[in-house]
């Protein structure tokens, strides 16, 4: 089982995760490392540096794996990707990437997919022209074209320190657009994802694809305690909608962004904590469910192959969530179930020397490492009914997933509104995988 760590590619390391109680199951376990920010994503989109190192880092790590895990007690032939948050888009990315084709058997992808708003973007080229003028990269042109190779004998001149602070040059009001991202390249990423999955040009593996209940908690216990927060949302909204809602790589953000924000908030637009409840679903929504669902349901095309898809959310909260402890106690979302709330039931101590001890916590625990460990033995989470229950996997006819809790069990979608509402929105990736839907009809 190969872990890609998440920290939106840009921080994070797989120093943070102890898998004691995952190799405690008879499986191998490797922690990957790759470079992040503008040292593993900077690209002047051309051969001087065309982006996706962090990725191709992976990639290398993955066949290093593939060469020599046997030596180590593994099976080269039932390799197991899972990552969470930018770890899942990752793996998700190997998925679709033809560089990775034949390097893995099985894929996890935990609350992140490369349909995420925030898992990729467009325009490097002028992320990297403004980059020239942070360091100061005299003699350096950027108009009318950019100069890659002037530019990159200059980054090769700068501290590390400079290269990894300079995303902070691109922070707008404090909401810290990620600008160092993967992009279609053409060779790690042949094309848009939209149109890969739509297309069926991926490596056709068995997946587990899933989210907790609430995952807009990483949006909203960020923004909805800035005290100035509301008036800077209602009086900016134009640029400041789009950038915090994730639609400032569309074609027509704010008109998104105003669709998205009454359609979950009502009229007139209140961002106070007496509407957190609808801000948080919006971001559980756009951020990671519908991404999460979109992949899903292109995925399940390869169970005629004998491919299979599972899906789960995680329902249960636990003594701990990722938010309190990255940002202490809150008032908000006290029965949460936040993003990267699974972390903790997986590896060892993430944060600092919380460590569960509640019964219902343990347990959870128990029975998330047996089904992730099982699915990468045999390729079912649950081969046997060892657990007392079944994960069946989701299919065309099925429309059910697994709700981790306690006493899990396979429960029905029931967010039908809120899918057709975003797959109704003219977004990008909803353009190039339905585009009978956006297309004019001039007859």
């Amino acid at each position: 089982m190969v872990w890609i760590h998440g920290g939106g590619f840009v921080f994070g390391g797989a120093e943070d995760y102890k898998p004691y109680a995952l190799v405690a199951k008879d499986v191998v376990v490797v922690l990957i490392q790759y470079r992040l920010g503008t040292l593993g994503f900077l690209s002047t989109e051309d051969s001087e540096l065309p982006g996706n190192l962090g990725l191709q880092d992976q990639t290398l790590a993955l066949r290093w794996v593939k060469d020599n895990i046997r030596d180590l007690g593994g099976d080269p032939d039932k390799v197991t990707l899972f990552g969470e948050s930018a770890g899942g888009a990752s793996v998700h990315f190997h998925v679709l990437s033809p560089m990775s084709e034949g390097l893995f058997r099985r894929a996890i992808m935990q609350s992140g997919t490369m349909l995420c708003p925030w898992a990729m973007r467009e325009g490097h080229r002028g992320v990297a022209a403004k980059l020239a003028e942070v360091l100061s990269c005299s003699g350096v042109s950027v108009a009318p074209v950019l100069d890659s190779a002037a530019l990159l004998s200059c980054l090769r001149g700068a501290s590390a320190e400079q290269l990894i602070m300079a995303q902070s040059a691109f922070n707008i009001w404090g909401f810290a657009p990620q600008v160092m991202l993967p992009r279609v390249d053409g060779l790690f990423l042949p094309d848009h994802p939209a149109t890969l999955l739509r297309e069926g040009r991926y490596n056709k593996v068995d997946i587990i694809s899933g989210v907790t209940r609430n995952e807009g908690t990483i949006v909203t216990a960020r923004t909805l305690l800035i005290p100035d927060f509301p008036e800077l949302m209602l009086q900016n909204f134009s640029v400041a909608g789009p950038l915090e809602g994730g639609f400032d790589q569309e074609e027509n953000p704010e008109y998104l962004a105003r669709r998205a924000y009454h359609h979950y908030l009502g009229s007139p637009l209140q961002f106070t904590m007496e509407k957190a409840e609808e801000y948080t679903q919006l971001h559980t929504d756009h951020m990671f469910g519908m991404c999460h669902l979109d992949v899903v349901k292109h995925h399940l095309r390869e169970e005629a192959y004998g491919h299979r898809v599972f899906t789960y959310e995680l329902q249960h909260r636990g003594e701990f969530t990722l938010m309190d402890l990255f940002m202490g106690p809150s008032e908000i979302g006290k029965e949460w179930v936040g993003h990267g709330d699974d972390i903790q039931y997986l590896f060892e101590a993430i944060m600092d020397n919380f460590t569960l001890t509640r019964q219902e916590d343990l347990l959870v625990k128990q029975i998330m490492v047996d089904l992730w460990t099982s699915f990468a033995a045999t390729g079912h989470p649950t081969p046997d009914l060892s657990l007392g229950f079944r994960w069946d996997p989701t299919t065309k006819d099925r429309d059910s997933y697994l709700a981790i809790t306690p006493a899990p069990d396979m429960r029905a979608f029931g967010n039908h509104a809120a899918q057709r509402f975003w797959r109704n929105m003219p977004t990008k990736a909803n353009k190039l995988m339905y585009p009978q839907r956006f297309s004019r009809c001039l007859g």
